[in-house]
């Protein structure tokens, strides 16, 4: 029989204890260098997305816009409200004019919007006789004029509204200074919107009146320094009249330029410094044109006395259809001129006197002499 195998006892395997967690290690600090790297990195993102910002939000633009416009019409051109003037235009562009007879000419443009604003500047007496030929006064009275509104503010000039898209507006400055041909005439013929889909009527609301005044002003302004005229200038235009100030009055209660005579009447605001008024006398039943009757002060007096065919008459006159008269003002000689329309038979002498009297004394001037 075989003996059993002897098995040596397995001894048994002492328990190893687990391993130790080792604890978390913070982690290792960035070197400072490393942060102000970042650091740097972040303020190089955030200034090169200003002038990216910038040029895509149209800054750019308009800085090329202004550095072409800067020097129109001698450097007198401010476009700072033009592009609100030509509803937000975007991109402006501008030209400088010919100007044999005057000092500097030039044209603003919203390309694409058929938009423009022409400005010229020269002395008087030149630039009045043009001035009165932008205004439709090339023939004084003989002709239905647009009437005249003051700037106001202080300013001597006058806007005419003469439709829906267009506006022509004129200062003058009284120069001071020595040894210059008379005064400085500032000339804005403003068309913000001849495009037939667009505005109806631009010069409704009293914010585009009121912003063209101070285009005109600022220009007038720099005009003043550069050709060195020393005149004393106006304010800041805050408001100008429209063709809705141009009030229909029935009999009695007029307080404008048609004071003290009978309705009906035509009249405009009044303003001691606006160089040309206007009154007209309608017929009775107010509905049709009877005597018209109009004021020019200086620089346009002697060019509206030469559209009247009046240079060759002295003192007050008369023909068929037409009186005239004057009066000594500061700065010159003023005319006031009364045309009856034919065809009617309203009758206008006593009208014309309170007409003319009424103005010389806003303005100063002596008592005209009346026939």
């Amino acid at each position: 029989m075989t003996p059993d195998r002897f098995e040596a006892p397995v001894p048994s395997m002492p328990s190893v204890p687990p391993a130790p967690v080792a604890p978390a290690v913070p982690p290792r600090p960035r070197p400072a260098g490393r942060r102000r790297k970042l650091a740097w990195f972040g303020v190089v993102l955030v200034v090169s997305g200003v002038p990216a910002g910038w040029y895509f939000g149209g800054g750019y633009d308009r800085w090329q816009d202004g550095r072409a416009l800067r020097g129109l019409c001698a450097g007198a051109v401010d476009t700072a409200e033009v592009r609100e003037l030509f509803h937000g235009a975007g991109r402006l562009s501008g030209y400088d004019s010919d100007q044999a007879s005057g000092l500097a000419g030039c044209t603003v443009t919203a390309p694409g919007r058929y938009a423009t604003l022409g400005i010229d500047i020269g002395w008087e007496p030149r630039a009045a006789h043009d001035a009165l030929w932008a205004l439709g006064r090339n023939r004084a009275v003989k002709r239905e004029n647009v009437p005249v509104v003051p700037v106001g503010a202080g300013w001597v000039g006058v806007l005419s509204v003469a439709s829906d898209d267009r506006a022509d507006l004129v200062l003058a400055l009284p120069c001071t200074a020595p040894d210059l041909p008379g005064q400085l005439i500032v000339s804005l013929r403003a068309r913000p919107s001849m495009d037939p889909h667009g505005p109806t009527d631009d010069f409704a609301p009293a914010e585009q009146r009121a912003r063209l005044g101070r285009i005109a002003g600022r220009i007038a302004s720099r005009a003043n320094g550069i050709w060195r005229c020393g005149a004393p200038l106006g304010g800041r235009i805050e408001r100008v009249s429209g063709r809705a100030d141009v009030k229909v009055v029935p009999q009695g209660g007029a307080d404008g330029t048609c004071a003290e005579i009978p309705g009906p009447v035509r009249e405009t605001p009044v303003d001691r410094t606006v160089p040309m008024e206007d009154c007209t006398v309608l017929t009775p039943d107010g509905k049709g044109t009877g005597f018209r009757m109009s004021a020019y002060y200086p620089p346009y007096a002697q060019d509206a006395e030469a559209n009247a065919g009046l240079e060759e008459t002295t003192g007050p006159g008369r023909g068929a259809d037409l009186g005239w008269t004057t009066a000594s003002c500061p700065g010159g000689e003023a005319l006031f001129l009364g045309y009856r329309v034919a065809g009617t038979t309203v009758a206008g002498d006593d009208a014309f006197k309170a007409f003319a009297r009424r103005s010389a004394e806003r303005h100063g001037c002596s008592e005209p002499a009346l026939s």
